[in-house]
């Protein structure tokens, strides 16, 4: 059974709220409206030619020939041309109204596409740290940039045109019945078979080459950065020769693709205009044959209905192939479909920190098999300066994710001040806590922007950053440079050293006001001078800030050695020295 709706027209008007559901019937509005102009443009051209083929139409017709009387006109020419005034004048008119209407459904359209667009970023960032982890980065914004458009534009627009195409071409079909039923069948014959079975040929070719074009768009995405990214390595391997003959790859995959998929869409106009001339050469001999009206009569409706259904039908077919080929998409909006996109973010509830974070019983895996902590317990007083350590992928990294909350334990869990540390109140937990890692994340901005990070970022407090620096001992460095403060970092801090964006991280941290800084393997990728440099400044903060609590991982011994107690997480019993 065909449905009237397809599916993924109800999956998407599932996912909207009533706002844009409203936006998607004014669209449906539009289509309606536009399809009916588009068939008056038509119908307008019939009495035009019937006049011009046939001035007994002018007498035989009441209704004409009243008008034509009351009006005065002097003879049928000067009818003619008036009649022909008015269609100029309507099709002005028609035009005009279609082109706003069509203006308004794109915006309409658009902003739908946007809502989409922002849903898949607020989900996929909802969904946390470990789905982060674990998924692409390239696919994931390919499908927050993508899939919007490809449902919209790549679906939802050819379905409202596709629309509006089959509304007119049934009404042209209903009214060459009424004039000559022979005709119609004939249009039918010469349309209907060769669209039909060109489209079943064509079809799944389609849907594959949209999909493959999907996915070799991250493809290319992920080589150019991997190479611009890692500039230098690629230059001491000497490896972007096999990095460009990957990217021709995957250029000449893309072109092998859209070159086939351009043929489908381009072969059907070529087979439909032989069949028009086989038409035609049948209508002739018809003639001969049957009592038809005039020749003339007849190729004149006959050419009126090629010249509005012939390129329907062409564009029909590309709508139907856009919509083949974009099918795909609404898999990915599938993850919209889940309460936790829907709702976005839990409500958030303040949260203090005076005293303690108490770690109870805590066990966490990542999925069966890895079991990372075991009823693993831990207080961590406000104040401490505790340093940990322990071999490569026993938990220290792991242990700070659960405390910041990327991470859920299996059992136990996390205790601030005595009340457990829920999904309500991690913004507010976040909010107290500074993190400094290995690599840091650094927007392509000024200093200033990167300490601020979106906190005032109009009207920063530049005696707290003024402090800041002091106390990340990066003031003397921000006075040697001509623009200060507001001197660009390059993109990812290449224009800073190892040491000066560690001490820009720790910049960041302070300016937020934060009760606990951490630091996972800070100083780990930093030459020896600059690793004691960088610990000589986290000294002075602690002594500075007595409030401050400082917790640190590393598996170097001199960053441990200023700490005030080390706990060894290989000992899953949290050994303390």
């Amino acid at each position: 059974m065909v449905r009237l709706i397809p599916l993924e027209i109800v999956r998407l008007y599932n996912l909207l709220p009533h706002s844009y559901r409203l936006r998607l019937w004014g669209v449906g509005m539009s289509v309606f409206l536009m399809s009916v102009l588009d068939l008056l443009g038509t119908g307008v051209l019939l009495p035009v030619l019937l006049l011009v083929l046939n001035e007994k139409t002018l007498l035989e017709n009441h209704y004409l020939a009243l008008f034509y009387n009351w009006a005065g006109f002097e003879n049928s020419s000067s009818f003619v041309f008036f009649v022909c005034g008015l269609v100029l004048l309507f099709s002005i008119f028609r035009v005009g109204l279609s082109t706003w209407l069509q203006y308004r459904q794109n915006q309409r359209l658009f902003s739908i596409s946007s809502y989409l667009s922002i849903r898949l970023y607020r989900c996929y960032y909802a969904k946390g740290y470990l789905f982060i982890k674990q998924n692409n980065s390239h696919k994931l914004i390919n499908q927050v940039n993508s899939v919007a458009t490809n449902v919209i534009q790549g679906y939802f627009v050819p379905f409202t045109q596709l629309t509006c195409e089959i509304l007119v071409t049934i009404s042209i079909l209903v009214g060459l019945i009424t004039f000559n039923v022979y005709v119609f069948l004939l249009v039918v014959l010469t349309f209907v078979p060769i669209t039909l079975v060109y489209y079943r040929y064509s079809r799944s070719r389609i849907k594959l080459y949209g999909e493959k074009l999907y996915l070799l768009a991250p493809q290319k995405g992920k080589l150019l950065q991997q190479t611009f990214i890692g500039f230098t390595d690629m230059e001491m391997s000497n490896t972007f020769s096999e990095s460009i003959a990957r990217f021709s790859s995957l250029l000449n995959e893309q072109n092998f693709i859209q070159v086939r998929n351009l043929l489908l869409n381009n072969s059907l106009q070529k087979v439909l205009e032989v069949a028009i001339i086989c038409s035609l050469v049948v209508l002739i001999i018809a003639t001969q044959l049957f009592e038809f009206p005039t020749l003339g009569m007849i190729v004149g409706v006959f050419a009126i209905a090629v010249y509005r259904v012939l390129p329907g039908i062409i564009r029909s077919t590309g709508y139907l192939f856009n919509i083949r080929g974009n099918t795909f998409a609404f898999n990915v909006l599938s993850d919209l479909e889940s309460d936790l996109a829907y709702n976005g973010t839990t409500e958030q509830n303040p949260i203090e920190f005076r005293h303690s974070i108490d770690i109870r019983d805590l066990s966490f895996s990542y999925g069966k098999e890895k079991q990372v902590f075991n009823q693993y317990s831990l207080v961590i007083n406000k104040g401490d300066f505790i340093g940990f350590r322990g071999e490569s992928g026993c938990g220290k990294s792991t242990l700070f994710h659960l405390i910041l909350g990327f991470l859920k334990p299996d059992s136990g869990g996390i205790y601030i001040d005595g009340v457990a540390l829920s999904a309500d109140k991690l913004t507010a937990w976040r909010s107290r806590i500074g993190y400094v890692s290995q690599q840091l994340f650094m927007i392509e901005g000024s200093l200033l922007d990167n300490i601020v990070m979106g906190l005032d970022n109009n009207n920063p407090d530049m005696e707290r950053i003024d402090r800041v620096l002091r106390l990340a001992s990066l003031d003397r460095f921000v006075r040697t440079l001509p623009e200060g403060i507001h001197t660009s970092v390059g993109e990812g801090g290449s224009l800073l050293s190892g040491g000066q964006r560690q001490r820009l991280g720790i910049a960041r941290a302070l300016y937020k006001k934060v009760d606990i800084l951490m630091f996972d393997e800070a100083t780990s990728s930093l030459d020896e001078n600059t690793e004691h440099s960088i610990n000589e400044s986290i000294i002075k903060l602690s002594e500075e800030c007595p409030d401050l609590t400082l917790l640190i991982i590393s598996h170097r011994p001199e960053s441990l050695d200023i700490c005030r107690k080390i706990i060894d997480i290989s000992n899953l019993h949290g050994s303390v020295i």
